[in-house]
């Protein structure tokens, strides 16, 4: 027989001492209520309505402008759940069971039924559910459902979830060296053989590869990281990291940052906007961004790519292997060929052409007996 669903939306969410509705707020990266979807639909049920107040202010009709809000007449005479928009920890088996055995919280109902109790009723609440339950004959069953009402509800739940999503990690062929103090989203995919170590927070949208160890407290977000990849003690946000690559300790990669295979990124790097290629090395102190970097380039510690004058972005673009001294500032927008190398300590205003050396800086002067003087 086919089913539907019916998302019920309190107004009254005083205990969270937000004005963001709890089912909007954010559990282990995704809003409570798309839990509540997600779990709806892995039960295979799609026809989901939702249920406000027309003139809710809670913001969640506005967010889920793509659920439909139940009317009377799109309320089809099938088996219909009845679920609060604060239960994400109704996994889909549990839903599915629902249709064989009425829970505490969570009823299923003929449709019909549903009609004639809303004939009162200006619209379905939290605490509503259980006299139209009563008087439709739904039964209550022996377990209540955990919802979030409260900032400690959703730190609970938060908890556990994060527990579920670490042990089919594992399950996977993921190593989470302390399972209780790594902080994973459900929206993230991690491969067989990696490794994660305490204290990684991973984040959003992202996706690591095979055999890649994140180290200890690092933070990955909404980036893909390939395989056999190591991060150390680093922030990753909206990046690409290729296999092979070592990133860190204490590095940061901007948004829009893309490392291609077996780049090194080193200790306080910094780049943002920028694409290193295969191979390319930036050791140490040093800033990247708005930039291309050739393969196999080294750019020496304390360099800079100069790439805001107060108004404008340029960008600095540097060929396949060229070698950057140390303490050099590339003043954008310029160009430097392929095997050009700069001379340590040089601010360079003009492009330099392949297989150059440039040297930028003042001569040195020698001012002997200085002191004395």
């Amino acid at each position: 027989m086919e089913r539907q669903a019916i998302i019920v939306v309190d107004e009254d969410f005083l205990k969270m001492k937000s004005s963001t509705h709890p089912a909007l707020h954010d559990l282990v990266g995704t809003p409570v209520i798309q839990h509540v979807i997600n779990n709806l639909r892995n039960a295979g049920i799609n026809d989901i309505f939702l249920n406000v107040e027309p003139a809710s202010n809670s913001g969640v009709a506005e967010a889920y402008r793509g659920l439909p809000v139940l009317k009377d007449h799109n309320i089809e005479a099938v088996e219909t759940v009845l679920i609060s928009a604060v239960s994400p920890l109704l996994n889909s088996e549990m839903i599915d069971s629902l249709f064989s055995e009425d829970e505490d919280n969570i009823y299923v109902v003929d449709a019909n039924c549903l009609k004639v109790s809303k004939e009162n009723t200006k619209y379905i609440t939290h605490d509503s559910i259980s006299s139209i339950a009563k008087r439709v004959g739904a039964v209550e069953g022996d377990f209540s459902v955990f919802t979030i009402e409260s900032r400690t509800d959703l730190a609970n739940a938060a908890h556990m979830m994060r527990g579920f999503i670490n042990e089919r990690l594992m399950e996977n062929g993921v190593t989470i060296i302390d399972p209780f103090n790594t902080y994973i989203d459900a929206t993230v995919q991690i491969g067989m053989d990696s490794v994660i170590y305490p204290g990684a927070i991973i984040s959003g949208e992202t996706s690591i590869g095979e055999r890649t160890i994140i180290r200890a407290n690092s933070e990955i977000t909404n980036s893909v990281i390939g395989n056999d990849v190591e991060i150390k003690q680093s922030v990753i946000s909206d990046s690409e990291v290729g296999d092979g690559t070592s990133v860190g300790p204490f590095a940061q990669l901007r948004p829009g940052t893309v490392l291609g295979k077996k780049v090194k990124i080193g200790n306080f790097v910094e780049t943002k906007k920028a694409v290193l290629h295969d191979e390319a090395k930036v050791s140490h102190l040093s800033y990247v961004g708005d930039a291309e970097v050739g393969e196999r380039t080294n750019i020496g510690c304390g360099s800079i790519t100069v790439n805001y004058d107060g108004v404008n972005k340029f960008k600095t673009t540097i060929g396949s292997d060229a070698f950057i001294g140390c303490n050099s500032n590339m003043i954008a927008p310029i160009t430097i060929g392929d095997r050009a190398v700069i001379a340590a300590g040089s601010t360079l205003t003009n492009d330099v052409p392949d297989d150059s050396l440039a040297i930028a800086r003042e001569r040195q002067t020698n001012k002997e007996d200085y002191y004395k003087n």
